[in-house]
């Protein structure tokens, strides 16, 4: 199975004798002795829990396994959480086989769904239409809306972050672009600070040019798509 670090922040190596380094790299730690009575012996069992940070040898940056054998940690939830959703996606992507430009359709799709279902998505607020319980405050609604669209946002972030990464000067297809900017001006709805709204663009449609005959889109790459995502990702939660 795959490795995946958060790279934001790191947290101390612990200092118990069950914690290993390997190699001055990766950190594994104890968690099982199997004895065996045919060999007499005992195998240890260790797991990846983190890799060093280069710049302090006694931090690393944690991975999966660290969260759960150290439940109570210094890294704030909202970043733990974060970061175990992306693995989660990223694992989805990788164990059903889809591909991430999928992942981003259905997020949208499901964006759409939901206004479609009773919840009233474009004026900012998310509340069913047959809920039986009292109307929530217009505060309460617009967190709630902000809640969501952040884990659509999160789930389209981590896609183009994979894209990026395999094909990071590919220009992205006009109707993946539309998809994500219904997102993306959501988003945009529930910033309080104007100031920061010139920040956050909206992804410009690629267009086609012909070159010798044939048509080649010509726009924003996977690359470009995740630097401007990146000031989304830095919202406050």
């Amino acid at each position: 199975m795959d490795q995946y670090y958060l790279k934001e922040l790191t947290v101390p190596i612990p200092e118990d004798r069950l914690a290993v380094i390997r190699k001055g790299k990766s950190v594994e730690y104890e968690t099982d002795r199997i004895y065996s009575p045919e060999t007499k012996n005992t195998r240890v069992v260790r797991r990846v829990i983190g890799k060093v940070d280069p710049v302090n040898p006694g931090r690393m940056f944690p991975n999966e396994m660290y969260f759960q054998l150290f439940p109570e940690n210094e890294v704030p939830e909202e970043v733990r959480d974060e970061f175990l959703r992306g693995c989660e996606i990223k694992r989805q992507m990788q164990e059903i086989r889809r591909s991430p430009e999928e992942i981003i359709e259905g997020v949208v799709n499901g964006l759409s769904e939901l206004g479609a279902g009773g919840w009233n998505v474009g004026d900012g607020s998310l509340v069913p239409h047959s809920c039986n319980c009292e109307k929530p405050s217009p505060c309460s609604e617009k967190s709630l809306s902000y809640v969501l669209l952040r884990r659509l946002f999160d789930d389209i972030y981590y896609a183009i972050e994979e894209l990026a990464s395999k094909y990071p000067n590919e220009v992205i297809a006009p109707f993946k672009v539309k998809q994500i900017n219904e997102v993306l001006e959501e988003i945009r709805k529930n910033v309080d600070d104007k100031g920061i709204l010139s920040y956050l663009r909206l992804i410009e449609e690629p267009e086609e040019t012909g070159e010798d005959g044939k048509g080649v889109l010509k726009g924003l790459t996977y690359s470009d798509i995740l630097l401007m995502l990146k000031w989304y990702k830095v919202l406050p939660r």
